[in-house]
């Protein structure tokens, strides 16, 4: 696989430092460990100056509330469309303020999305809701554009569903589970080790160092959940409000 980075869902207005400050580290750990990885950045709002870090950083100064809690439509097809510029085959789509504690992000993914499947997705994809996680996936970049389709995401009120409706519209089968089960691999948000720098930005401003290293303690208290979901030492979800499913549920 020809495979990218494209960090993208953040929004920086005046006086959100901690903003800057997250994207600083999360682009330096990106590059730290993916030193080989081509990475496009895009974002809207104030400037966060990490060209340094990005192979490509799109960067607008008006901030477009239209994207904002929503998936972020508008500003992940500025970058599935440089990717298709560049020649990459594969996105790992990620939320800019997020990082894997992964030595190797898409290689981890490249090995992860089985044979014949087009997409490596997590929470917030469901069986029993039509929901598709928007924030983290991975898979063919021309799939993922028409998954991200603009022109039959609105109206909507979350990204979940648009994006759901839009994948189901570009699959084959009759059915909501058929169209999961035979386009999509799937990994937890533990297994992808993604932690979430902004809800825990608090906490982890003070552990940089060893969040650098890939050394965070007690990882799992910090992977991503929006206040949703909890996770045992040893991955096992213990709470959940609304109904997800698990790497358990999804290949029994």
């Amino acid at each position: 696989m020809n495979s990218c980075i494209l960090l993208t869902h953040v929004f920086i207005e005046d006086g959100q430092q901690e903003k800057i400050d997250q994207l600083k580290f999360t682009t330096a750990h990106y590059r730290k460990y993916n030193p080989d990885a081509y990475i496009i950045l895009v974002g809207h709002g104030l400037n966060p100056n990490v060209d340094n870090e990005c192979d490509r950083l799109i960067w607008y100064d008006e901030i477009n509330k239209d994207d904002i809690g929503v998936g972020h439509p508008y500003l992940t097809n500025v970058g599935l469309n440089h990717a298709t510029e560049m020649g990459f085959t594969h996105v790992c789509k990620q939320r800019a303020d997020g990082i894997h504690l992964k030595n190797n992000i898409l290689e981890y993914c490249e090995k992860s999305l089985e044979t014949g499947k087009k997409i490596l997705t997590t929470q917030e994809t469901s069986f029993q809701k039509k929901h598709m996680g928007d924030l983290f996936i991975f898979g063919e970049t021309e799939f993922l554009k028409k998954c991200y389709d603009i022109s039959t995401w609105y109206p909507t009120d979350t990204g979940l569903t648009s994006l759901a409706n839009n994948f189901e519209n570009s699959c084959p089968e009759n059915d909501w589970v058929s169209c999961l089960k035979n386009n999509c691999s799937f990994k937890d948000t533990f297994s992808l080790r993604w932690i979430d720098l902004r809800q825990n930005w608090q906490h982890l401003k003070y552990d940089l160092d060893n969040l650098m290293l890939n050394a965070l303690k007690d990882f799992h208290k910090y992977i991503w959940s929006d206040g949703k979901y909890d996770w045992s030492k040893r991955g096992k979800l213990l709470r959940n409000e609304f109904p997800v499913e698990t790497e358990k549920t999804w290949y029994a």
